[in-house]
């Protein structure tokens, strides 16, 4: 075949293949026909697939996955969300929910704060966050050191106690109650409490890791 028919067909194809994207975009072919919604332990699917503003029957092709996507990250567990077509008609959305890792105790409910300290929704802590107690200006300090701790040590705190600043009390589900200070050093400070935790005493003092005592 020479070069000249080789040019010919290839340009062919590529109108055939304009012309058919053309189509799908104008005249709703593939249909938005199911959705397929995974990671949202927190969140029912009819919430998340209403937050994408997708409907059934819109044309898949000319779905803004985007919008979509930025749509979902606003319901109060995500964290972030992806949204993909699947062919020939269903929409996937994959959410990143929020890890509710305190809570406080309020008036109107009891209100889930995430690992970056930022407060999110008022709804039923899981069974593994911590609760705070006190005058708290900013609960980052206070999630910084929760997270910094092991999950089997995690799961012993019951609460925190923030009567200042720079004050933080961990409160264990068998009465004893660790000082932890400011949260600083709180790798070296969770290394102590591990540490501690397999010796007797009821009140320690970690707030510098480095000289550890017990009352």
């Amino acid at each position: 075949m020479s070069r000249k028919r080789v040019l010919r067909a290839g340009a062919a194809l590529l109108v055939v293949l304009v012309l058919v994207v053309g189509l799908l975009w104008v005249f709703p072919v593939l249909r938005v026909s199911a959705f397929e919604v995974t990671g949202n332990a927190r969140t029912p699917e009819e919430l998340v697939v209403e937050a994408t503003g997708v409907a059934e029957g819109d044309n898949l092709v000319r779905v803004d996955a985007g919008r979509a996507a930025a749509g979902v990250a606003q319901l109060p567990w995500a964290r972030s969300a992806t949204v993909s077509r699947g062919w020939p008609g269903t929409l996937k959305v994959e959410v990143t929910e929020r890890r509710a890792v305190l809570f406080t105790r309020e008036a109107d409910g009891e209100h889930l704060i995430d690992g970056e300290g930022v407060p999110f929704v008022i709804d039923v802590p899981p069974e593994d966050a911590v609760e705070v107690t006190g005058e708290v200006e900013s609960y980052g300090p206070v999630a910084d050191v929760i997270t910094a701790l092991p999950e089997d040590i995690r799961v012993l705190v019951s609460s925190v106690d923030v009567p200042g600043p720079r004050e933080l009390t961990l409160r264990l589900t068998d009465g004893r109650t660790v000082y932890w200070g400011a949260s600083e050093s709180n790798h070296d400070k969770a290394l102590a409490v591990q540490t501690v935790l397999q010796r007797e005493g009821q009140h320690w003092n970690v707030s510098n890791p480095a000289m550890v005592t017990v009352r």
